[in-house]
C-alpha cells in the first residue's frame, strides 16, 4: 500500500473530481470499524489555490442555501441540537468539570477563532494561529467524535492561507460541504485581520469513498455505474 498522495487544483470542483478519482482508481478497499465498506488512500494532502472561485461541484447534492446554513454553523459556533458541531469546538471549546458541565474559570469556553484574529493582528508571520477541536476528555469516552481535528492559519505575502488536518474525511460526500465551510471561515479571519484570503490545504489521514456512494462516483469518474473499476 502506498501512503501519500497529492493534489493541486485552482478550485473546489476541479479537487473534489480529482480526489474522487485517484481515490476510486486507486484506493485500498477496507471494511471500517462500523462494518462499512470503503475505499481508501491514506495520507492525501489537497490544495485549492482559489476556493472562493467556482465554490460548488454541480454534481454535488447540497445546494447553495444548505452550504450556507453549514458554513454559519462554523462560523457562529450555533449547535441547533447536533452531538457537536465544529464550529461550536473552534469558537467554545472547553473542558468539561467533574460534574460534567463547563468550569468557566479553568477550563474556557475558548473562542479559538478570536484569539486567531488577535494572534495574527499582534504578529502577522506568526505560526501560532492554529485551532483544535479534539477535547480528549470528551472525546475518548464517545463514539461520534470530531473528523477535522486542526485548523492552521499562516500570513504569508499578504495573504491568509489555511490548512485543516482531518483524520477521517468522507470524500464524496462530505469534502464539498467542508471546503465551503472552510472558505467562508477563512473570508471571515481575512476580513478580521485585514489581509486577502488565499489558499486551503486539506490533509486527510484517511481519505475514503463509503460503498453507498460507490455507484454515482464510479458513474461520475470512469461512465460506469456498476461499482467496479
Amino acid at each position: 500500500m502506498r501512503v501519500g498522495r497529492f493534489i493541486r487544483a485552482d478550485t473546489i470542483p476541479e479537487a473534489w473530481r480529482r480526489g474522487l478519482a485517484l481515490i476510486w482508481r486507486d484506493g485500498e478497499e477496507i471494511t471500517d470499524e462500523r462494518g462499512t465498506k470503503t475505499r481508501e488512500i491514506l495520507a492525501l494532502e489537497v490544495v485549492v489555490e482559489d476556493p472562493r472561485r467556482d465554490m460548488v461541484p454541480d454534481e454535488y447534492s447540497w445546494n447553495r442555501p444548505r452550504l450556507e446554513d453549514y458554513a454559519g454553523q462554523l462560523i457562529s459556533g450555533d449547535n441547533p441540537g447536533f452531538e457537536y458541531t465544529y464550529g461550536e469546538r473552534l469558537r467554545a471549546w472547553a473542558l468539561p468539570s467533574s460534574h460534567g458541565k463547563i468550569d468557566d474559570d479553568s477550563h474556557g469556553p475558548v473562542d479559538q477563532i478570536e484569539y486567531i484574529v488577535r494572534r495574527l493582528r499582534a504578529s502577522p508571520n506568526s505560526r501560532r494561529a492554529s485551532a483544535v477541536t479534539w477535547i480528549p476528555p470528551v472525546d475518548t469516552k464517545k463514539e461520534e467524535v470530531p473528523c477535522m481535528m486542526v485548523d492552521d492559519f499562516k500570513i504569508r505575502q499578504g495573504r491568509l492561507h489555511l490548512t485543516a488536518l482531518f483524520r477521517s474525511h468522507d470524500f464524496a460526500g462530505a469534502y464539498p460541504a467542508n471546503l465551503y465551510g472552510l472558505t467562508r471561515l477563512l473570508e471571515y479571519v481575512a476580513e478580521r485581520v485585514g489581509v486577502e484570503p488565499g489558499s486551503i490545504t486539506t490533509v486527510s489521514s484517511s481519505a475514503h469513498i463509503y460503498d453507498h456512494d460507490w455507484d454515482w462516483v464510479a458513474e461520475m469518474v470512469t461512465g460506469r455505474s456498476d461499482g467496479e473499476i
